[in-house]
């Protein structure tokens, strides 16, 4: 029997997910509790009922290879048009992979990572990296840029926070640069959680050290809100960063490292 990917949404004509114009797909399942979390309906890898405006939903579909392939390949002729404008260079549109995280399910999704290389169609992913090893090893067959986030850096605050192995995760990340793939930086800011002091010079440290081809810092904000309330679950009020805390961050990134740190309009 095929085996098939727990699938929250494909979304078409994606303009924030990596170069170009893409489709992205969302993956149900995650090795992270981020309490900021602005997909909560990725946490969990099963389907999940949710209610919105009285009416009642499932969030998570089983797809196979071939379904998903079929759905994202509507949209193909978008993903061979170059963008001369990404800062990442000339660059085509393509298939983003986002969750949750989704390089668990990489070993599902094998098959289909394999027909979009052979296609020669761009794979970005959107992850964590708090994945065992196989799981980014099969990765690396396949994905052509990787945006990688970060979030907290001291080895107890990631575990007992995020539920986080930061060893783990270090190790994943000299393995990811080791293989001299496109990596773009990630970081949310969120308030109490990723904006202190320490939290930068760690940050700092680690961009000084990996020196990935762009950084993007990401504002807290509540754009999951409805999703929780769906769930039955409440909203994390979360501390407010201001666009000041957010320009002294980008300012600090650029005098310790180097890097014009991007923040990014979500």
């Amino acid at each position: 029997m095929e085996c098939k990917a727990l699938v929250t949404n494909i979304q078409r004509f994606s303009l924030h997910d990596g170069p170009g114009i893409r489709t992205t797909v969302f993956l149900k399942g995650c090795s992270l509790h981020c309490p900021w979390c602005a997909n909560p309906e990725n946490l969990f890898p099963y389907p999940e009922e949710y209610v919105k405006d009285g009416r009642k939903g499932i969030y998570g579909e089983y797809l196979s290879c071939d379904e998903i392939y079929q759905e994202i390949i509507k949209d193909r002729i978008f993903y061979d048009q170059p963008d001369e404008s990404s800062e990442l260079g000339v660059q085509r549109g393509g298939i983003t992979f986002s969750g949750g995280e989704p390089l668990l399910q990489f070993d599902v999704l094998e098959p289909l990572l394999q027909r979009l290389k052979n296609e020669n169609i761009h794979i970005c992913v959107e992850t964590s990296l708090f994945v065992p090893e196989d799981k980014l090893s099969t990765a690396l067959k396949y994905v052509d840029l990787f945006y990688v986030d970060i979030k907290i850096l001291d080895e107890s605050r990631c575990k007992n926070v995020l539920g986080g192995n930061l060893k783990q995760y270090m190790s994943n990340l000299d393995s990811l640069f080791s293989s001299v793939r496109s990596v773009v930086f990630r970081v949310p800011i969120i308030g109490g959680f990723t904006d202190d002091e320490e939290n930068l010079a760690n940050l700092c440290e680690l961009v000084s050290k990996y020196r990935p081809v762009k950084i993007e810092l990401i504002k807290e904000h509540n754009l999951g809100k409805n999703k929780y309330i769906s769930l039955g679950k409440e909203p994390l009020e979360l501390n407010s960063v201001s666009d000041e805390d957010m320009e002294h961050i980008k300012e600090k990134i650029l005098e310790i490292t180097g890097f014009a740190a991007e923040i990014c309009k979500i």
